[in-house]
């Protein structure tokens, strides 16, 4: 693994730890380009738009449904390109009282040492407006 590979995952990591956390997420923005593009639809590009997130009722379910993480994450680096893979255990909907693995994937686009750009799986919510 080279040493730029091992920097892009460091600062991944970096920027998630921080946005868990809606009481320090502002410090992310110094992690971030100032043309961050979020391809998430639920969420602005810009570092303002990921930060304002952290705050909302749909980022406080996601971090229950993500902590604790049953396994730490796993990441790989090519080129440019960061993906994470996050595990999580979720209610089981057809066996109530039980919980089975999920797994959730991101990738980042690195420029200069910051994240310039995400992606994830998300579509978009019926009646949140995106």
């Amino acid at each position: 693994m080279t040493d730029r590979a091992e920097a892009n995952k460091a600062v991944v990591l970096k920027v998630m730890e921080l946005l868990i956390d809606p009481e320090v997420s502002e410090q992310a923005r110094q992690y971030l380009t100032p043309e961050y593009i979020q391809h998430n639809p639920e969420i602005e590009s810009g570092a303002d738009g990921i930060i304002a997130f952290t705050k909302t009722e749909e980022a406080r379910v996601a971090r229950e449904n993500m902590r604790p993480a049953p396994e730490p994450p796993v990441l790989v680096a090519e080129g440019d390109k960061v993906v994470m893979m996050i595990s999580r255990d979720l209610p089981d909907p057809e066996n109530p009282g039980q919980t089975y693995r999920a797994y959730w994937f991101d990738m980042w686009r690195v420029e200069d040492g910051r994240l310039a750009e995400h992606w994830d799986a998300v579509t978009k919510t019926p009646g949140t407006g995106h």
